[in-house]
């Protein structure tokens, strides 16, 4: 008997919608049964948004074997991302995470022996919402790594697929009297990979520390990094 055909997951979608020329980043909302119920795209605003949705169902189509109605996908365009000729086809598979990402929300859910966090990171503001995931033992030492983990997904999302990034250790130390979450992360891409720090002071909650500290190690790499040739 032949498998079923698994269907393409929302990490694919995404990957493919930000590849199409002016999309800034991509979102999107899935139904009970796991369908794509809602497209929301953010784009610069050089080009028709009737085109660019025409592009994201011929994208999906043709990639993907998925056929979307167009009525489910929606556009933003915004002013002052735009990028021509041979600049825009250098930064083309960056363009979705040259935005600022911030801290949405974080949660973490125990279960018995499991821990799960979620982190949603938003590309500035008003823009595009990844949703980043990890899961691991339930142990308050192993906490702060999930949260740390979720949110190297939700950067890794709207990198589209271009970079890979791992923890490499997290610490809660003490210094000048305060609190603060340092960690180092290692990102990896066509152009190799490189060992980034990051380290933000605890103002109210430890978690929120963690995410800004793994934000802050990939701020230097957050816009125009580029493999190597």
């Amino acid at each position: 008997m032949a498998e079923a055909k698994q269907a393409p997951g929302v990490a694919a979608y995404e990957r493919v919608i930000c590849q199409i020329k002016d999309v800034l980043g991509a979102r999107l909302v899935t139904a009970p049964d796991g369908t794509i119920s809602e497209i929301h795209i953010m784009t610069a605003s050089n080009r028709n948004p009737k085109q660019i949705v025409r592009d994201v169902e011929s994208a999906l189509l043709i990639q993907l074997g998925v056929t979307v109605d167009h009525k489910k996908i929606s556009v933003v365009q915004v002013e002052g991302r735009e990028l021509t000729g041979e600049v825009a086809e250098d930064k083309a598979p960056y363009r979705a995470t040259c935005i600022p990402l911030r801290v949405v929300s974080i949660n973490l859910f125990t279960r018995g022996l499991e821990a799960e966090a979620t982190v949603e990171l938003e590309a500035g503001l008003g823009g595009a919402i990844y949703q980043g995931y990890a899961c691991g033992p339930n142990t308050p030492a192993r906490h702060l790594w999930l949260v740390a983990d979720a949110t190297l997904n939700a950067i890794e999302k709207s990198s589209c697929g271009m970079w890979h990034l791992a923890l490499e250790d997290l610490l809660l130390v003490e210094v000048a009297h305060r609190r603060a979450v340092v960690c180092v992360t290692v990102l990896v891409s066509q152009a190799g990979y490189e060992y980034l720090a990051g380290v933000a002071l605890v103002k109210e909650d430890d978690r929120q520390a963690a995410a800004e500290a793994i934000l802050k190690a990939l701020k230097c790499r957050s816009c125009g990094y580029r493999p190597a040739g």
